[in-house]
């Protein structure tokens, strides 16, 4: 016994445009060649795939179309990477209080400054070490108090005061719950105690990541796909071509940014900095670095919303592209092959 045949489902797997023209053709087909009994599975798998197939194909004899496909999957991939990052990064922990860590680590052997609640991924606070409290002692007898708490600790690492540039300093990490801590105790005359926390990289981070990247990639070469063949009956050809193109050239530099963003956060562990998150490339400058190092005198470069408002300009420009790209009164868009 056949499943029951729904031609609207099945349909919805073609574009728009072949649904308008040849949506009865394509239906009256399928049942004749059916018959009484419907269509069976197969028949209804290579139906959708059929649909599927003309959804990614783009307006034959027109170089320009691919070259922006193209060019509209990368840009889709680096803004799904970007949305996939901002919801990975509610997956991170929130750091606890650090007066009360503070408190249980140290002691008597030094007094902290009470601050208020930081960033949620991340917080710090100071203190400085009472009269005549060695710093390796300390720091040691902190690292025993959190490990009794449950902290997972490394060894205790005393390090510079001999490069002339660094002081002498004991320190050691700690690990728990997504949190990770570090306790840093000076030599010099301030006697400066440290104390800094911040959320661990989760492990759905990178998959959500990822994932928003793969969607990106697909949505970036089906709108472009769309958006060919839409321009490709509109009555205002030229102009809504070329708004598309600057939307896209707009862009470019963000998506960039992005993709040096993603190479060079995944690779990092779980202390990778959160101030660093694939998505947070959009509120940095993209350019500025190089435009000072070769002192071209671009100051502009230096603001932090240069991306976001390149983001913000590219989408809405070739959002203006598709509604200049509305085909003309009695002007029909090309279909293109028709489909099997």
């Amino acid at each position: 016994m056949q499943e029951p045949f729904s031609s609207a489902v099945l349909l919805a797997a073609y574009p728009a445009r072949l649904r308008r023209r040849h949506g009865a053709e394509l239906i009256t087909t399928m049942a004749e060649v059916a018959g009484p009994a419907g269509p069976t599975r197969a028949e209804r798998r290579h139906f959708v795939l059929d649909g599927l197939r003309e959804r990614f194909r783009l307006p034959p004899q027109r170089p320009l179309a691919v070259v922006a496909a193209v060019l509209a999957l990368l840009i889709g991939g680096a803004l799904g990477a970007a949305a996939g990052s901002w919801a990975g990064m509610w997956a991170y922990p929130t750091v606890p209080a650090l007066g009360p860590i503070a408190a249980r680590a140290l002691g008597s052997d030094a007094t902290m400054e009470a601050r208020p609640a930081q960033l949620r991924l991340w917080s710090d606070t100071l203190g400085t070490l009472g009269p005549g409290v060695d710093p390796v002692e300390a720091v040691g007898r902190a690292r025993e108090r959190l490990s009794a708490a449950g902290w997972q600790t490394d060894a205790v690492e005393v390090s510079g005061g001999t490069d002339g540039i660094h002081f002498r300093r004991a320190e050691f990490r700690a690990e728990k719950s997504g949190v990770g801590l570090e306790l840093t105790a000076y030599y010099d005359d301030s006697s400066l105690v440290q104390l800094g926390a911040w959320s661990q990289r989760p492990p759905v981070y990178a998959p959500l990541v990822l994932g928003g990247m793969a969607l990106g990639l697909l949505a970036g070469w089906l709108s472009a796909a769309a958006l060919a063949y839409r321009i490709s009956g509109a009555h205002r050809r030229r102009a809504s071509a070329v708004t598309a193109g600057a939307g896209l050239a707009l862009l470019l530099l963000p998506a960039g940014s992005l993709y040096l963003s993603l190479v060079r956060y995944l690779p990092q562990g779980r202390d990778a900095g959160v101030t660093d998150l694939v998505h947070r490339a959009l509120a940095a400058s993209p350019i500025s670095a190089q435009a000072d190092s070769l002192n071209l005198g671009l100051s502009w470069t230096d603001s932090p919303y240069l991306n976001k408002v390149l983001v913000i300009a590219g989408l809405a420009a070739v959002l203006a592209a598709a509604i200049l790209a509305r085909p003309g009164r009695g002007s029909e868009q090309p279909a293109g092959p028709q489909p099997a």
